[in-house]
């Protein structure tokens, strides 16, 4: 039963929706902006031994602006990929262009509980089994942040991680596989989807090495933790985009975020 308005409106609607884009742009932007106390925090013993190329505050423009390229074209291209590959943007696009009947009074609330959920269980199996086992794991140096540096923080992959990994990434293989099996339904089928969300979780954990690699040894059991970390939240937040939309999954990817980067470490006791 579908519980988003009809995928056929977006599909069928002429033009290109140039205001999603550019809300879209906007919060990427933001995404970005919200990200760098965070980051600076977390690199400040490499910024105080390395000089900086130029100024920091030049530099911190400078990768924003970086940024907003790269967002525009993942952007651009995702929303052309997501009506043929099946994935809608069911808020936005009702919020912008209408039609498509009312989303339920409950939409949000299924995608926040699911996020808060598997983050849980995910921050348990981390606390119990990886953390003792992989000490270096720079958890105390997240947990000594002020809260709204991590707050932040979680808008970044709530809106950046979700462009690039469903409305970009999720698009363009439901699509290459969609047009290598020749289907013609509005919605992917479940083996197709299940096979290029598999896919893009992979990515996804792939994505965490290099900023694992800042911190710590990369090991067998580091692979191990970032996948099944990231792998499975990336399951969740792809399930949910396809069925409910980009924003389901930017909701729970928020929610899960929150739990992992907020609540979490104020249990942690080094």
């Amino acid at each position: 039963m579908e519980t988003i308005p009809s995928r056929r409106a977006l599909t069928e609607r002429p033009g290109y929706p140039w205001k999603i884009f550019w809300l879209l742009l906007l919060t990427s932007i933001i995404g970005v902006a919200a990200l760098l106390p965070y980051l600076l925090a977390f690199f400040q013993n490499v910024l105080s031994t390395n000089p900086l190329p130029m100024p920091l505050p030049v530099l911190m423009a400078v990768q924003i602006m970086q940024s907003a390229i790269l967002f525009a074209a993942f952007i651009s291209l995702g929303l052309v990929l997501a009506p043929r590959a099946g994935i809608d943007l069911p808020v936005l696009r009702a919020w912008f262009y209408g039609g498509g009947a009312p989303a339920p009074k409950n939409a949000a609330v299924l995608p926040i509980i699911a996020g808060v959920a598997v983050s849980g269980i995910l921050v348990l199996i981390f606390y119990m089994y990886f953390l003792p086992r992989i000490p270096d794991w720079p958890v105390g140096l997240e947990a000594a942040m002020p809260i709204w540096k991590r707050l932040l923080s979680c808008l970044y992959g709530a809106i950046n991680e979700e462009i690039v990994a469903r409305l970009f990434a999720l698009s363009l293989l439901l699509w290459l596989f969609r047009k290598i099996a020749r289907e013609q339904s509005p919605q992917a089928s479940p083996i197709i989807f299940w096979i290029a969300n598999l896919i893009v979780a992979g990515l996804f954990a792939l994505g965490h090495v290099p900023a694992a690699k800042a911190f710590l040894q990369i090991t067998p059991l580091v692979i191990v933790a970032l996948f099944t970390i990231n792998g499975a939240a990336s399951l969740l937040f792809g399930y949910l985009c396809w069925k409910r939309g980009l924003e389901a999954a930017m909701l729970a990817h928020f929610s899960a975020d929150f739990v992992l980067h907020v609540i979490g470490p104020m249990f942690f006791r080094g």
